[in-house]
This record gives structure tokens, C-alpha cells and sequence, in this order.
């Protein structure tokens, strides 16, 4: 299979991008993939090549901007024409937030819309969009084992947005925070520190090989609009090995895609005093730690991770007859 991959990918892209994970596990199961860098894409159709099976799009806000959005349509009408299947895949979501007007843009005509957002199917409908839930995953190659290191430990740690640019209409995450810091003082630490990049690669894995316990979030935790969402801190931390522990959220921690206890503790969202006991507990119990941080590795390892992803999404083509078969290597 030869894919057409336009996104933050190739060179100049940012190497632990979601584009340069998911590029790396197509090559892994064995197909061919011409980056396309967004930023520099002139979304005419001769840029892609006639003998392409897909062109799969990542879109960054900024790359491809509002003045490029008639040659989008134009390009994907031209895919279509040729019988080339275009996909949008995407971690992010759209609903009950500001960016939810982006919906009517060029990257949800694609044949199929791929994104991290589960919920009720109608309102992708409403939109005329082609939705499949994809939850984030991890690339394989991130998953090595990391190296304790003093300078990075701590008994807790929070890893993501934390100093006031997340989602205004989460507010989950703010109380969160702010109860870390009250509840635990200098033994929680947050990454990335003020003024910092985003932790990864090696960095990260030895992060997490140091850290007791991670506490997670994910936008609208305790509220229904969260139903079947998450980011990809779920499967980052742990494929990595971390012991996660993350707001109960219907649709991915009920078992459907992991299972409390199993693979990560839960706690109910607003639930402060549940959180330290949960919290309190796993730092008093090394076995429980040991035991639900190998079960959730080896589980994301076996199901989520962008190799994994990957399988799924052109078994998922073929099936709906957007390609005509998986498996064709191409030259």
C-alpha cells in the first residue's frame, strides 16, 4: 500500500510528532509512505502521485489556513475523481469547544473522519461528516523501558497542560491542579516545568521510570460530553510504564478500552477524597504498582499502539470499499 501522508511529517517536522508516529507504523507494517509536509503542501493534484492508494491528513491550525481552503476542496474532489481514498485522522476534539466552527472545513470532507472523540454518533451527522473513533495510541518505539533518574523523581506527577492554557471550558483540569499542589506540595511535581518544551523521547520514559504515581486528566472529565474521549496521555503513559491514575470516564476506563484496576486506577471525577485515597494507596503498595503498570503496558502494548491503529484503520478502508485491498507493498 502506498499512502500520501500531509501533515507535520518529513523534513522539518517536529520528530515526536503524531504524524511522524503514525508514518513510522505504516512503514513497520510494511507500507510505503510519501510525507507531505502541510506547511509547504500546494494541495494541487498533481502533487500527489497517480499511483497513491491513499492520502491520509493530519491537520495543524495554522499550516494549511483559511486562504488555502478552496484548493483543499479542490484536491480532495480530484482524489475522489481518481478513486483514491483521503482520511483525516486526528487526536484531537471539536465539540462543546471554541474550535467546534472548524467543522465545516475542507478536513472533515475527506471519505473518512478518524478522531479521538466517541460520542454520540448524530452529531457528526448533523455536520455530514464520515466519523470513526480512533482513541490515540502510542508508537511502539516509545515504549522502551526509561532510567530512574533523581533529578526527575517524585512520589507524584502530573504531565500535560497545567499553568492555565488548556480548554477554558474543562474545568476539571484547573481544580485538579490546583488540588495537586495544595494536597501534595513539592512531593507532585508538573511537566513540563513554566517556560519549558514538552517533555519526550528518552527524557520522557526516564520521567516516567522515576515517578511513583501519575495522576492524568482529559477534557470534560465528570461531565457527560466526556463520554468516550481521551487524549493520548492514557496510552503514552502507559505504554511507557507509568502507573496512571485518571478520571473514570464511560467509554474508555469502564473496560471498553481499558479496565480499572487492570491496566490504571480510576477515581470519580470532583471526587478529592477518593482521588488521595486512590492516590495514598498506590504510593503505600509497590505490589499494586508493579502489577497494574506491567498489565496496562503489556495490554497497550498488545492493543493500543499506532502499529495496532494502523492495522485497523485500512482493514477499516478495505471494508468499507475505499481501497481494494491491504497488504500491497508498493516500490
Amino acid at each position: 500500500m502506498k499512502v500520501a501522508y500531509i501533515g507535520n511529517v518529513g523534513p522539518g517536522s517536529a520528530p515526536h510528532s503524531t504524524e511522524n508516529h503514525v508514518r513510522r507504523a505504516l512503514e513497520a507494517n510494511g507500507h510505503t509512505v510519501v510525507p507531505l509536509h502541510e506547511q509547504r503542501f500546494d494541495w494541487a493534484p498533481g502533487a500527489v502521485r497517480d499511483d497513491v492508494d491513499v492520502v491520509l491528513w493530519t491537520h495543524t491550525h495554522g499550516f494549511a489556513p483559511e486562504r488555502t481552503h478552496a484548493r483543499q476542496a479542490r484536491f480532495l474532489d480530484a482524489m475522489r475523481r481518481q478513486g483514491v481514498a483521503t482520511v483525516s485522522y486526528h487526536l484531537d476534539r471539536w465539540f462543546d469547544l471554541h474550535r467546534e466552527p472548524q467543522l465545516t472545513e475542507p478536513f472533515f470532507t475527506a471519505d473518512l473522519v478518524c478522531t479521538a472523540d466517541g460520542g454520540p454518533a448524530d452529531r457528526w451527522e448533523r455536520y455530514s461528516i464520515n466519523h470513526a473513533w480512533y482513541p490515540p495510541g502510542v508508537s511502539v518505539t516509545e515504549c522502551e523501558p526509561g532510567t530512574y533518574r533523581s533529578e526527575l523523581a517524585s512520589d507524584v506527577a502530573f504531565v500535560g497542560s497545567h499553568a492555565g492554557g488548556y480548554h477554558q471550558e474543562s474545568r476539571h483540569r484547573y481544580e485538579l491542579v490546583s488540588w495537586l499542589r495544595d494536597t501534595y506540595g513539592d512531593r507532585c511535581r508538573f511537566w513540563p516545568a513554566p517556560g519549558e518544551h514538552a517533555v519526550r523521547g528518552e527524557a520522557l520514559r526516564d520521567l516516567y521510570a522515576s515517578v511513583k504515581v501519575l495522576v492524568g486528566d482529559s477534557c470534560f472529565s465528570g461531565d457527560p460530553r466526556g463520554h468516550s474521549y481521551t487524549s493520548d496521555r492514557v496510552p503514552e503513559s502507559i505504554g511507557r510504564g507509568g502507573l496512571l491514575i485518571h478520571p473514570d470516564t464511560p467509554g474508555v476506563t469502564d473496560g471498553a478500552l481499558y479496565t480499572s484496576g487492570e491496566h490504571l486506577l480510576t477515581w470519580p471525577a470532583y471526587d478529592w477524597d477518593a482521588l488521595r485515597d486512590t492516590v495514598d494507596g498506590a504510593l503505600a503498595d509497590d505490589d499494586l504498582r508493579q502489577r497494574v503498570s506491567a498489565a496496562g503496558k503489556a495490554h497497550v502494548l498488545a492493543n493500543h499502539t499506532y502499529e495496532v491503529r494502523m492495522r485497523d484503520l485500512l482493514a477499516d478502508l478495505a471494508e468499507r470499499g475505499l481501497i481494494k485491498q491491504v497488504g500491497r507493498v508498493s516500490s
